[in-house]
């Protein structure tokens, strides 16, 4: 018999177990637990090493896997696309990404991403070698700025990064032009820089092109810098001949923007982000340009044909202005229209003219007074534009400047076309009222009374022969103007009839002479 019960007879003879309590756990144990600790280990070393997560927003997906889309930077891993999801408003696309660790101080607002693929731009061709590797997402790290987790990437890469040396300049136009992303720009016909932007000013009636210019290049634009637009080529003619000038091939295809610093003036270094108008050519910006410009009005009853806001205003074949608005106005009083012109002129051209408003009022009432005027002038024979020339005429009608209105109206006089045409005008208005007929009927009685003449005496003097054989050929050329023809031959026949009355007046001045000449002839003839 035991404690727990009868004894089992196949038990006999085997010794009864004796449980003894143990003092320390089993080693089996450790198995897990050392297990645990390295599981604990590996994502404690998982989470340290762990990057940060950030959003980046593009407009597609274009090139984008999740989990295989790598992001890089001077070619090297710095994070992968996990997720690629829709947005919720359909305008776009959302990247969940992981960045390595010690990303985070430069993922701050002035970082940039942008999708690294094939592009052929005006300027240039980029991301070639993603044909064979794949897209990926490129960065442009900034430690500058405000932390933050989210970015909108951008559609295109940045022509400039934030590593680049050099600076930014601003330039203002009435228009682009050519000039677009990627443009490049010129000093002395090499590319020193590009556009970085173009876009018109949402407060004002300009567009403004931010550009950007490599260093050292940038130490060459100074405060006095002028640019220009270099699109295309520029052909001009002058009393040398014709000139031809581009700034490169590329210029050519996809336009450029070049500058250049007068030797005269400042040589100072310009500051970043410095703002300069930029001229339509070469030749505007190396005019002169003047600040005091005075304007004046000019009407016109002729045709201006031709002239545009931009003509010069010359004195005397020197530029002193030029032309700034050109309309046309009905005057109801005279049932006329009228073209009047506004022009502005430099009065820094002129030589010690620098004078106060009154004093210039003054000069200018004598000068009009003295006959000055304005004309419209042909500026080129070879593209017939006109332009506006001021000068000082004699016989002119007098006339006097105009102060009442709110800008002072200087007199004009037609053009020298125009002059001759009022003159032959007048002079075909003159000859249709001569009585053409009653010469003719007039010449043939003087020519019988002088063959009666004749008929008594055949000594007569040289000077009515010749007379008389000017009397015949004029005659005729009366019988021409009378007949089908006689516009062609009316002016021929007035200067023919000139001649005759002065022969006539010639011969009657010989028969109040010598009266006895219609029978002896002239004295001293034989």
């Amino acid at each position: 018999m035991t404690d727990q019960g009868p004894r089992r007879p196949e038990l006999d003879g085997v010794e009864e177990a004796v449980i003894e309590p143990r003092g320390r756990p089993s080693i089996v144990w450790l198995i897990p637990l050392v297990a645990a600790l390295v599981g604990a280990f590996v994502a404690y070393r998982a989470l340290s090493e762990r990057g940060p997560e950030i959003t980046i927003t593009f407009k597609s997906a274009e090139g984008l896997e999740a989990g295989k889309t790598a992001i890089k930077y001077k070619d090297v891993d710095v994070g992968v696309v996990g997720e690629v999801i829709l947005a919720p408003d359909l305008s776009g696309i959302t990247c969940q990404a992981r960045m390595v660790k010690g990303a985070e101080k430069w993922l701050t607002e002035k970082t940039q991403f942008w999708v690294v693929k094939p592009r052929i731009t005006g300027g240039q061709v980029s991301g070639l070698g993603t044909l064979l590797s794949g897209s990926y997402i490129g960065v442009d790290p900034v430690l500058e700025g405000k932390r933050t987790r989210k970015f909108q990437g951008l559609e295109a890469p940045p022509l400039v990064t934030v590593k680049d040396p050099g600076r930014f300049y601003l330039l203002r136009s009435t228009r682009a032009g050519a000039v677009d992303v990627g443009t490049p720009v010129y000093y002395r016909r090499i590319q020193v820089g590009q556009v970085i932007s173009s876009e018109l000013d949402p407060n004002d009636d300009f567009v403004t092109t931010r550009i950007f210019v490599r260093s050292p290049y940038d130490e060459r634009v100074h405060k006095n810098t002028r640019f220009w637009n270099a699109t295309g080529v520029e052909v001009s003619a002058g009393a040398n001949g014709v000139k031809i000038e581009t700034e490169s091939i590329v210029s050519i295809l996809i336009g450029g923007i070049a500058f250049e610093s007068p030797e005269e003036g400042s040589t100072e270094v310009a500051e970043a982000e410095t703002a300069y108008p930029l001229y339509e050519n070469h030749d505007a910006a190396e005019r002169r340009h003047y600040a005091t410009r005075v304007p004046y009005l000019l009407y016109f009853d002729q045709s201006v044909r031709g002239l545009a806001v931009g003509a010069p205003v010359e004195f005397r074949g020197i530029q002193v202005g030029e032309v700034t608005d050109v309309r046309l106005e009905f005057d109801p009083a005279a049932a006329r229209f009228r073209i009047p012109v506004i022009i502005e002129i430099e009065r820094e051209r002129f030589t010690n003219l620098q004078v106060d408003e009154k004093k210039r009022e003054e000069i200018m009432a004598r000068l009009v007074v003295s006959g000055m005027r304005a004309q419209l002038k042909t500026g080129s024979f070879l593209t017939g534009q006109p332009i506006v020339a001021l000068d000082i005429f004699k016989d002119v009608p007098p006339a006097q400047v105009v102060w009442n209105g709110p800008i002072p109206q200087l007199p004009t006089i037609p053009t020298p076309l125009e002059e001759i045409t009022a003159n032959l005008t007048q002079l075909v208005n003159r000859l249709s009222k001569v009585p053409v007929e009653q010469i003719g009927t007039e010449l043939q009685a003087s020519i019988k009374e002088l063959r009666i003449t004749l008929a008594k005496s055949e000594d007569i003097g040289p000077a009515l022969k010749a007379t008389l054989e000017q009397a015949q050929r004029t005659l005729a050329s009366a019988n021409a103007v009378i007949g089908p023809d006689s516009n062609a031959e009316l002016q021929r026949t007035l200067l023919e009839l000139s001649d005759a009355a002065r022969a006539l007046g010639l011969a009657a001045d010989q028969f109040q002479t010598q009266p006895d000449s219609l029978i002896f002839g002239k004295k001293g003839s034989r």
